[in-house]
């Protein structure tokens, strides 16, 4: 099916066009004129024409946003689409409607935002020895995470990484400090499929940092907003993060608080867990209490366990919980509980019944019943658990 076929049936109101060379001749240098909105450029091989275009194209007033679409969608690739100032990704052996309309919305939000693509250090962007930052990507309440490259080559052939920057108001607290060398060092032990990479780390001065792989498959929440997750595909990406969650603690590292937008897919099928930012502090000699308020303000509402809302301790079976939650929204489109703001939310995680699934996925029930138990005692009491019971 082609890209204009798939987008007219999810897109009714949009206007397509399609430029074939061959009959109308070589695409214009420059396209503002032609009052496009966004442009797809297909991209094969290195040096192609789309991102030579869309080089000279970028940072004009006007321009349409761009969205280029990978035959092969690996980290070169990716670094060298990037580079050139494309505003999303597309694999091409992955097309669907929902999967291009989500790649448009990302382009256009990229074009609002007035962010490019590509950033030099003198356009802003915080200077780190062996890596050039790109974009930034992200940004929490104690870090700011940018898109970079790293290794030999020239710009745009390196490789992809995610560099991680502390907030530089946390960087002078020796306590958080030594918490996050703490992570650092226990994520870097840990060896899993279903586990984002730890590439480096430091806390030097002025500003600690880290640096893992980069996911050009994008994260859960995207695909959970892109619709079309079956029982068997929600279960099966349950099973891995349970996985997750049963290697990271032989590391010693401890409960985190899980999100979608933390489960990032290496392909089509396989997620790795990529932050655990929110991790119980088990050195003696640490502010217990200050790191525990950190760990709370930090913390994503709307997938805290019972527990957590309330202030008591915590362990395994609250990772479990947030998981639960992430399976309900899985299935449905949407997390167990809604409100306002965070009070109604932690009201309803600790008193409010979960919602019944519908009838057509009545069989998962169970799990997420178990899983969201108000009570830690009535879930199951560790990811193996929980993985021996859901495994294909």
């Amino acid at each position: 099916m082609r890209i204009g076929d798939m987008l007219k049936g999810v897109l009714p109101d949009a206007s397509f066009d399609t430029w074939n060379s061959k009959t109308r001749g070589a695409l214009p240098e420059d396209l503002r004129p032609l009052g496009y909105d966004v442009v797809m450029f297909a991209h094969r091989k290195s040096g192609g024409d789309g991102l030579r275009r869309l080089r000279a194209m970028r940072g004009k007033e006007g321009s349409p946003a761009t969205v280029i679409l990978l035959e092969g969608l690996t980290g070169a690739s990716a670094a060298e689409a990037l580079t050139a100032g494309a505003g999303s990704l597309l694999a091409l052996p992955d097309l669907s409607p929902s999967r291009i309309v989500t790649s448009i919305r990302l382009a256009l939000a990229e074009k609002i935002s007035g962010k490019e693509a590509l950033a030099g250090h003198g356009d802003g962007l915080p200077a780190l020895p062996g890596y050039r930052l790109l974009r930034q990507v992200g940004e929490g309440g104690m870090s700011t995470v940018y898109l970079a490259e790293h290794g030999a080559g020239a710009p745009g052939t390196r490789d992809l990484v995610v560099v991680k920057l502390v907030d530089t108001r946390l960087a002078g607290d020796p306590v958080f400090v030594k918490r996050f060398e703490r992570e650092c060092r226990a994520l870097a032990n840990v060896k899993h499929e279903n586990v984002v990479k730890l590439f480096d780390y430091s806390t030097a001065p002025p500003r600690p940092y880290l640096t893992m792989e980069y996911f050009v498959a994008g994260d859960l929440k995207a695909r959970i907003r892109q619709g079309g997750l079956t029982s068997r595909q929600s279960l099966q990406i349950l099973a891995q993060i349970a996985k997750a969650l049963a290697a990271v603690p032989r590391a010693g590292v401890g409960p985190r608080a899980l999100k979608p937008q933390n489960i990032m897919f290496r392909d089509a099928e396989r997620i790795a867990l990529v932050d655990f930012g929110l991790v119980k502090p088990i050195d003696p000699d640490m502010d217990q209490a200050k790191l525990t308020q950190i760990g709370m303000i930090l913390a994503t509402p709307v997938y805290m366990c019972p527990e957590q809302c309330l202030g008591k301790p915590q362990d395994a079976r609250s990772d479990l919980y947030s998981a639960g939650v992430i399976l309900y929204e899985m299935l449905t489109g949407n997390p167990p509980f809604f409100a306002d703001n965070a009070a109604g939310l932690a009201y309803d995680h600790v008193n409010s019944p979960v919602p019944p699934l519908p009838a057509r996925l009545s069989g998962c029930q169970p799990i997420v019943d178990r899983l969201l138990a108000k009570n830690p005692d009535a879930r199951f009491q560790s990811a193996r658990e929980l993985f021996a019971h859901i495994a294909f």
